[in-house]
């Protein structure tokens, strides 16, 4: 009788589908921004009983702070006004601290290219397009001048494949690029400790 009751699953569907238009229809192109439902879950027990609740998990992401917040509420409102239209409850709960974007300070990022050349196998530095991945640095950055370089690993898919992404089932870690990384880091030390055994002397001035 499932007129009798009210079905999360629909609504949950239903609120999945709208969230579709948010980044497709309500922010320029020229942005970037990512609305992701990735878990959905309702009902623990017979397969033929309606449940009495449904939870949605998901990520919101941009390459703006403001692009970000209006996202998120974008989303809530929209969440607000489906589970008006199924005549459900609901409550939608974001984590307290979002993770703003991870940008590297300019004056950093000229110090160190030649120092990450040097370490680099083919000996040059790649710009990479800016990627959605959320970094705990991020918070770091905001306080301090802060440079986030990757390293980078994968081999050409031979036994053992080191080239899956980071979130893959089948992730390992291509321990190759550890030395490369020890090596970028003790370099970058060293150059900044130069620097300010120079600065104390009175030689240089200036920031690093």
């Amino acid at each position: 009788m499932p007129h009798l009751t009210i079905d999360p699953i629909v609504a949950a569907s239903s609120f999945v589908g709208n969230l579709q238009t948010i980044v497709s229809r309500t922010i320029s192109p020229l942005e970037s921004g990512v609305v992701s439902v990735t878990q959905i879950s309702a009902g623990d027990g017979a397969f033929n009983v309606i449940p009495a609740s449904a939870m949605i998990r998901g990520t919101v992401r941009s390459l703006r702070t403001d692009t970000l917040v209006s996202l998120r509420d974008k989303v809530h409102r929209i969440m607000n006004q489906t589970c008006a239209l199924h005549s459900c409850n609901c409550t939608i709960r974001f984590s307290p601290d979002y993770y703003p974007p991870t940008t590297n300070n300019e004056e950093l990022f000229e110090w160190s290219k030649s120092i990450a050349s040097l370490v680099s196998r083919e000996g040059i530095l790649r710009t990479i397009e800016p990627t959605m991945g959320g970094e705990d640095f991020a918070f770091l950055a905001q306080k301090i001048p802060s440079l986030f370089l990757l390293i980078g690993q994968g081999n050409d898919g031979s036994f053992p494949r080191t080239d899956y992404g980071l979130h893959h089932p089948s992730f390992a870690l291509d321990e190759d690029v550890l030395p490369i990384g020890v090596e970028l880091h003790v370099n970058l030390a060293i150059r900044a400790l130069k620097k300010l055994s120079l600065v104390d002397e009175g030689i240089v001035t200036g920031e690093l």
